[in-house]
């Protein structure tokens, strides 16, 4: 059982709990009578933990070891996942979200650092986008899961799924994933730990990078938990209903993803990495133009999958230069970045829900086709500045 399986397992689990919620706000408010912009504040309540963890749990596994810390987060994820599935009240389930957060970024930000460990910068976007399956896979299923289980089962049943496939990937990271020995870390504690970020970010391209997945984050990922609001104004329906047609439309941005990852070897023959990006924004602001003119769910859903596409060619491209922007110190670099992306997961939402009410979905919906034509040119004029040959990003 190679450590790229279980790598991806374990990348699988996290991604499949990381958007477990996001169908469940409207059967959630119904069932602790609150308000659904209350209920969607469980997106940020994973995200900013998610963030702020990055910060410490990167440079924690360059001195102890990528397997070792992801032993430990996938374990946590797992007892967290169960506290949710059992919570008495909204608040017992907020701080569920919270630990899940801390604990789910221990997984794919670090499971990224060791691709790059793994894989020269030549061939790395290739092996990152065949780690793509697993992740896209599992945000895929645990949207879908969730929406469909919670109208059979109640919301409820999405968390226990969620923890039963936590708890298969934990055992299998801790009887399989190599022990590692312990690693010459920066030296001096916080400050030298400081030290490293400020010579991170001390790079030219840092600040370009991180604020780019900032915005990119905010702007495709704000919109999933206000979904079920959306779509109970254009087609009013009971919770639970609205539930499974918001998990159909998450699921397929995600099988759209999946697509990407499938074909991306080809799409870098075919287009470079620099049209890559340039393609993948166009086609963002396409699909959320779509999404502004649409009323029903299943073409919301269709919008939802072209979106998807759009999104990882835009954000595999920004993970690779990610991977090589300190290469010595590569997961605190990647932390950082993963840091400033659920940063801005956690952010859309809270911005994207006060905009619904003050312009309504469809003028939303198109400041964000504006926002990612806008954020391409950003990734193609100052982060992907070198197209080489076509599939390699270079080096900084």
């Amino acid at each position: 059982m190679s450590a790229l399986f279980l790598f991806g397992v374990c990348a699988f689990a996290s991604s499949f709990s990381m958007r477990l919620l996001d169908p469940l706000v409207l059967p959630v408010a119904e069932q602790f009578a609150i308000t659904a912009a209350v209920a969607a504040l469980l997106a940020p309540a994973f995200s900013l933990p998610y963030a702020a963890s990055q910060l410490f749990l990167g440079p924690i596994s360059d001195r102890f070891g990528r397997a070792r810390c992801i032993r430990w987060c996938i374990a946590g994820l797992a007892g967290a996942l169960l506290a949710g599935a059992l919570a008495p009240s909204y608040e017992a389930l907020f701080v569920s979200r919270v630990a899940a957060g801390i604990f789910g970024g221990g997984l794919i930000p670090l499971v990224l650092a060791a691709m790059g460990d793994a894989y020269d910068i030549a061939h790395r976007q290739v092996a990152i986008g065949r780690l793509l399956v697993a992740t896209i896979s599992g945000q895929m299923l645990g949207s879908l899961v969730s929406g469909l289980s919670s109208r059979a089962f109640g919301w409820r049943s999405a968390l226990v799924i969620a923890c039963v496939v936590t708890v298969v990937a934990a055992a299998l990271a801790w009887a399989r994933l190599p022990r590692e020995a312990v690693r010459p870390g920066p030296g001096g504690g916080l400050a030298g730990t400081l030290a490293v970020y400020r010579r991170i970010l001390g790079t030219p391209k840092a600040p370009w990078l991180l604020g780019a997945v900032f915005f990119e984050a905010t702007m495709f990922f704000g919109v999933f938990p206000h979904l079920g609001s959306v779509l109970a104004v254009r087609e009013p329906g009971p919770a639970d209903v609205l539930a499974g047609h918001v998990g159909i439309a998450i699921g397929a941005f995600g099988v759209g993803g999946l697509l990407y990852a499938l074909t991306v070897r080809r799409l870098i023959a075919l287009l470079g990495v620099r049209r890559l990006c340039s393609t993948g924004a166009l086609l963002a602001a396409a699909s959320f133009v779509a999404m502004a003119a649409f009323v029903s769910w299943w073409q919301v859903a269709l919008a939802m999958f072209f979106c998807g596409l759009a999104f990882y060619m835009l954000h595999s491209c920004l993970q690779t230069e990610a991977t090589e922007l300190a290469p010595t110190t590569r997961g605190s670099a990647v932390a950082l970045f993963a840091a400033s992306l659920f940063s801005g997961t956690a952010a859309g939402p809270l911005l994207f829900g006060p905009l619904i009410q003050a312009a309504g979905p469809g003028p939303a919906f198109l400041l964000l086709a504006i926002g990612t034509l806008l954020l391409g040119q950003v990734v193609v004029r100052r982060i992907v500045v070198d197209a080489g040959r076509p599939g390699v990003a270079h080096r900084v």
